[in-house]
């Protein structure tokens, strides 16, 4: 009888359908956990298609920090996901990386219009951040747990840098830190940017200039554990994303929380992968 029931489990267990944990963090407006946007952020939007898109696994979430998400693919807990990473060489020692999985402006210097356009360290549009994060007599913010391009990291770790971690969630709202003058500028994206803005009872008047150096847009992908089922739901999640790229409601969704300028400077880079992911078709 006992043995009967083994066997069972096990071909109950075989049967099983595999299962996929997305790692979700506080990250507004690309992941939106709470409020009346919640569900809403730019990748939750992605996330929600690329689960339909694949029904052979059942789908659930857990809500992390950004540092216990780094903690949790270092432990290489099996069957984790999460969406929107950007890649780096460390990342990559412990993670399986997908196709393109979406596009957007790269992290740029946000501050109060007009307030910094005199500064020694911008020019032609753009902001050299070892010079800026150098000034004593300025104040600037970054989110603490995430890549940075190797030239603004160059200027956080610098002994002298003028510039303090912050944890930009739900609960902090980076614009309010430059409205009420406790910085001067923020490095953050854009997007995130306009929608702490969005916020605030009395909104400020926000630019947004690029780094000197690091890339003007950034392209994120989805992200799972090392392993033989990381590997079976990797192949699962490129062959979702090459015929989701193709959809217009995955490029409205890359669109949610951007203005037209900063979509139309992505628009380049849009194209060339979608034009990439229909060769894979042919």
């Amino acid at each position: 009888m006992l043995l009967r029931c083994f066997l069972l489990l096990l071909a109950g267990s075989a049967g099983a359908t595999p299962q996929i944990t997305w790692l979700q963090t506080d990250w507004p407006p690309h992941q939106i956990v709470s409020g009346p946007f919640q569900g809403q952020g730019t990748f939750d939007l992605l996330r929600q298609q690329l689960v339909v898109a694949m029904p052979q696994f059942s789908h659930n979430t857990r809500l992390v920090s950004l540092a216990r998400l780094e903690q949790i693919f270092q432990q290489q807990m099996p069957r984790v996901c999460s969406v929107g990473s950007l890649y780096s060489e460390e990342r990559g020692q412990s993670r399986l990386y997908s196709t393109p999985m979406a596009v957007g402006p790269a992290i740029s210097i946000g501050f109060v219009q007009q307030r910094l356009l005199q500064h020694a360290a911008i020019s032609n549009g753009a902001v050299d951040i070892n010079l800026l994060a150098l000034d004593s007599n300025l104040r600037g913010a970054f989110q603490p747990s995430r890549y940075y391009a190797p030239v603004i990291e160059q200027a956080l770790q610098h002994p002298a840098s003028n510039v303090s971690s912050h944890a930009f969630t739900s609960e902090l709202n980076a614009a309010a830190l430059l409205a009420n003058g406790r910085v001067d500028y923020v490095l953050e994206y854009p997007e995130r940017m306009r929608y702490y803005n969005q916020l605030l009872s009395q909104p400020v008047k926000l630019q947004h200039l690029m780094i000197r150096g690091a890339t003007d847009t950034s392209v994120s992908y989805v992200t799972c554990t090392q392993s033989s089922d990381g590997e079976q739901i990797m192949a699962a999640v490129d062959a979702a994303l090459q015929q989701l790229w193709l959809q217009p409601e995955y490029q409205l969704a890359m669109r949610r929380w951007l203005d037209d300028a900063a979509w139309q400077r992505i628009t380049p880079d849009i194209e060339a992968i979608k034009q990439a992911y229909q060769g894979m078709q042919q």
